[in-house]
């Protein structure tokens, strides 16, 4: 075999060795990019997913802290008084009796009392509709240990028998200021001013 007819044949191999090398090296190319196309979107995710459990943490924790601010604020001891005077004048105990004496001072009681005395004189108690709507229009504070909450107040009074029949009903819509002192952590009611009060009957009644 001549010299001439070698070299073409080697230079053959030669270009086809190194473009199965190019092929290879760019395939291996390809799978690396891949890859790591892959790892950026599986790191990617998991930084999306970390943002929406910090948001959410985050939203938490403020929903959190506002909840509890309010728990201790003046607005919030107005309402829990409210309520005992509706559980009370709902089932007047000799327990719910002496809890509002303990959760007005006699000014505040002067105000609330009435209408515990009314049922109880009739020997009536406020039915499972009776409710308060309550709507707080101004806290302010006099005084470090002082609050003044004014509020708009919209009450049922669903009178019944002790038989549990309808002796009347009626809707009082009141504007009130609520004078609280703080004693120890919690604040209590120690006077109420009522400015503006009507009533009407229920409708249907």
């Amino acid at each position: 075999m001549a010299m001439t007819d070698v070299l073409p044949a080697g230079v053959a191999l030669v270009a086809l060795a190194m473009l199965a090398a190019m092929v290879f090296w760019t395939s291996q190319r390809q799978a690396v990019w891949q890859a790591g196309e892959v790892r950026v979107s599986e790191a990617e995710a998991r930084v999306a997913t970390l943002e929406t459990a910090l948001s959410s943490l985050t939203q938490m924790q403020r929903a959190t802290a506002t909840a509890l601010a309010y728990a201790g604020s003046p607005a919030a001891a107005v309402d829990r008084s409210l309520g005992l005077v509706l559980a009370a004048e709902r089932e007047p105990t000799d327990k719910r009796l002496r809890t509002l004496n303990e959760t007005f001072a006699p000014p505040a009681l002067v105000v609330v009392r009435p209408e515990v005395e009314h049922l109880l004189s009739g020997g009536l108690h406020l039915g499972e509709q009776s409710a308060y709507v309550l709507d707080v229009v101004t806290t302010a504070y006099p005084s470090p240990d002082q609050a003044q909450v004014r509020t708009r107040e919209r009450w049922t009074y669903d009178e019944r028998t002790q038989d549990n029949e309808r002796a009347r009903c009626l809707v009082e819509t009141s504007d009130q200021t609520y004078t609280l002192q703080r004693a120890g952590p919690e604040w209590r009611v120690v006077d109420i001013e009522v400015s503006v009060a009507s009533r009407t009957n229920c409708q249907g009644a």
